[in-house]
């Protein structure tokens, strides 16, 4: 897949994280106020990324990817098929609000997520200041990428 940007429509909030984890940049439309159909057209034109839907309609009238299952493994599984790659490499991309995340240290870290005694690198997002770390849910998503 060359386009690396995109909107989500109101029907794949999860795959949006999976997305994200991947390192896409991702919109998510409902963070965008854009639900209805004509305001995530809207969206699409006004950032000039490519569209995700499962709406047929909207996804002919924006000449974005169709995405017919309601399981995010076979959502994952349906856009492997057409080109997209799911790795993880080091995280990037906040899962809640789409920001770029910057690793630091760990004395310096702050927030209020609270992090495990034997995590050795956090990463911060840059917008929201969500923290981040490899803990078991990295693991498992990364055995749902290697099962695609």
């Amino acid at each position: 897949m060359t386009d690396d940007r995109f909107v989500a429509d109101a029907m794949l909030g999860k795959l949006v994280t999976y997305m994200r984890m991947a390192s896409y940049d991702v919109l998510y439309a409902p963070d965008e106020d854009a639900v209805g159909d004509e305001d995530v057209a809207e969206l699409v034109e006004e950032t000039r990324r490519t569209l995700i839907t499962r709406d047929i309609e909207l996804a002919e009238s924006t000449d974005g990817v169709l995405i017919d299952s309601k399981q995010v493994e076979k959502q994952l599984h349906e856009l492997a098929d057409i080109g997209f790659s799911f790795k993880l490499g080091e995280p990037s991309r906040c899962s809640v609000c789409n920001g770029t995340l910057s690793q630091i240290d760990e004395t310096d870290a702050g927030g209020s997520d609270e992090v495990p005694e034997d995590v050795e690198q956090t990463w911060r997002c840059d917008d929201c200041g969500k923290r981040y770390w490899k803990g078991s849910h990295w693991d498992d998503v990364r055995e749902t990428f290697e099962n695609l």
